[in-house]
């Protein structure tokens, strides 16, 4: 009986060691951004958001929804937000802002954060899910994004200690 129990304990820890696929420069990365904010909130949330996003930096570009950088900033609400014109150059510039800088691109992640925070009283749940659809935050993309950061969060919390 005992040795079924370990082999069971055993598989159980090995099925979920790494269930995000981290490696050890993704945790110093993580690490980093959890040092950019005292709020325990924010920080996990930002954690999350980079993993969900853009694996944590591999894929930054998203053409399709012009979405760029670390946490996959909306190029058309930085451009507003920078008080910027809305235009091809300007897009263009931004994105490679996005892209290159991390202070920049966490910098315009936490403020649209702080933004949804204001909004939903902190609510993190709102919160994550107007970070991916914005005032549709009752949708089912809104709940599935907020969902899966909430999963993620989880995993950093108990599986990886962070």
């Amino acid at each position: 009986m005992k040795q079924i129990f370990f082999i069971l304990l055993f598989s159980f820890s090995f099925l979920y060691s790494n269930s995000l696929k981290l490696n050890s420069n993704d945790i110093i990365i993580l690490k980093k951004i959890k040092s950019l904010t005292n709020d325990k909130m924010m920080k996990y949330s930002l954690m999350a958001i980079a993993i969900k996003e853009s694996s944590l930096g591999r894929y930054v570009i998203n053409a399709k929804s012009e979405d760029y950088g670390l946490f996959q900033a909306n190029i058309k609400t930085v451009l507003s937000r920078q008080k910027v014109k809305d235009n091809s150059y300007n897009r263009s510039i931004y994105a490679q802002k996005l892209i290159n800088d991390v202070g920049f691109a966490t910098a315009n992640a936490i403020i649209e954060l702080e933004y949804w925070q204001s909004v939903h009283k902190d609510n993190w749940f709102k919160i994550w899910s107007s970070y991916n659809t914005g005032w549709k935050y009752k949708s089912k993309t809104g709940i599935n994004y907020a969902t899966k950061v909430f999963d993620i969060i989880k995993k950093l919390k108990l599986e990886y200690k962070l």
